[in-house]
């Protein structure tokens, strides 16, 4: 049978996050379970249900509030996206989001859990406004918000913020520049075709 390249393309999207989750990710999660904890309280004071959402469709992992939130990372991580003409800025997203989704879903138990708290957090509206800065949805955040955010996460003496900037970063990163449509901006003329006719033969 031959190796499926998608799969390939998936493990090693994992591979590049792995050392980032064993460090980062106790220092995302320590910092920021206690502010979800509040947040959780609202709904049930309200009357409404807590019910954790569905993953989006066709997703195995990110959920719609993530999904949208990654549509407004992307473009201020990735300059030749920001640029590009906006039929090939969906198409691109589209995919470097199931790349992301990808990547996400095949990290260890412990990875994912930590994710979830940082995309969690960064889906309410009141905890957003007040450790990100951005107060409307993530369907109108423009990518200068989006760059202004993550500079202040990156240089914030919060340990917290800076790990999950640099998560928030690598995972858009990763998921853009594993796209072979992209390797073209960033000068890489891709894998030595001979090469990669062996390894898929």
């Amino acid at each position: 049978m031959r190796p499926n390249p998608h799969h390939r393309r998936d493990a090693a999207a994992a591979d590049a996050l792995h050392a980032l989750t064993r460090r980062g990710f106790l220092k995302v999660g320590l910092g920021f379970s206690a502010a979800l904890a509040c947040t959780a309280l609202v709904p049930s004071l309200a009357g409404c249900s807590s019910a954790d959402p569905a993953p989006q469709a066709g997703m195995s992992f990110l959920r719609p509030d993530d999904v949208a939130m990654f549509r407004a990372l992307l473009p201020a991580i990735v300059t030749e996206l920001a640029e590009a003409p906006p039929p090939r800025q969906a198409a691109l997203a589209h995919d470097a989001l199931r790349n992301i989704d990808a990547t996400c879903a095949a990290m260890g138990a412990g990875a994912r859990a930590e994710l979830r708290k940082l995309f969690a957090l960064l889906a309410s509206t009141p905890l957003r406004w007040a450790l990100a800065g951005i107060r409307q949805d993530w369907s109108v955040a423009t990518p200068a918000q989006v760059q202004a955010f993550l500079a202040r996460w990156r240089a914030s003496r919060l340990a917290t913020l800076n790990a999950g900037a640099v998560v928030l970063v690598k995972l858009g990163s990763v998921g853009y520049y594993a796209l072979p449509a992209a390797w073209a901006g960033c000068g890489y003329p891709g894998p030595n075709a001979a090469i990669y006719r062996a390894l898929h033969a």
